[in-house]
């Protein structure tokens, strides 16, 4: 019977070991998303394509309203700024992170300030959903990036 308690206990004390070790695997991997998002705004604010291409797999695709774009080429180009455009500010702010193995879905809203050239600065807040892929090299990145107009708010 001796025996017997001590292999439970060890279950016990190996299935506890596994969960802490899957806990902490996901507050590592919601961890490196959230830098990786981060990573998206500065490189976007900092007008670098190449560090912004670099949030995306390979055959990342990015759905503007009423279109479709993909690869990295074709990312970095349409987040360029364009001629007398900067941008100011830009962060993604997560609602909803739900994690799977090596993909996760991101729901949030996004907050962008931009300035035209002899105007005020404009702000934007909407909606996105971003799926993300750990890669073989360990990196979270965008495969599937989307984003819409915010309902309007109803009136009262």
């Amino acid at each position: 019977m001796t025996r017997f308690l001590r292999l439970l206990a060890l279950l016990a004390i190996s299935s506890a070991i596994s969960q802490a070790a899957e806990a902490t695997t996901e507050i590592e991997d919601r961890a490196a998303i959230a830098r990786q998002s981060a990573a998206f705004s500065a490189a976007f604010v900092a007008n670098d394509g190449d560090a912004l291409a670099a949030c995306y797999t390979a055959d990342g695709k990015i759905y503007p309203p009423n279109r479709t774009i993909v690869g990295r080429a074709a990312i970095k180009e349409f987040f360029a700024w364009r001629p007398g455009r900067r941008q100011i500010a830009h962060r993604m702010e997560s609602e909803s992170l739900r994690i799977d193995g090596n993909t996760a879905v991101d729901v949030g809203t996004w907050h962008s300030t931009t300035q035209s050239e002899g105007h005020e600065p404009v702000s934007f807040t909407d909606r996105y959903l971003v799926v993300w892929v750990r890669e073989s090299d360990g990196v979270w990145r965008m495969l599937h990036d989307i984003w819409h107009n915010a309902p309007p708010k109803p009136r009262s």
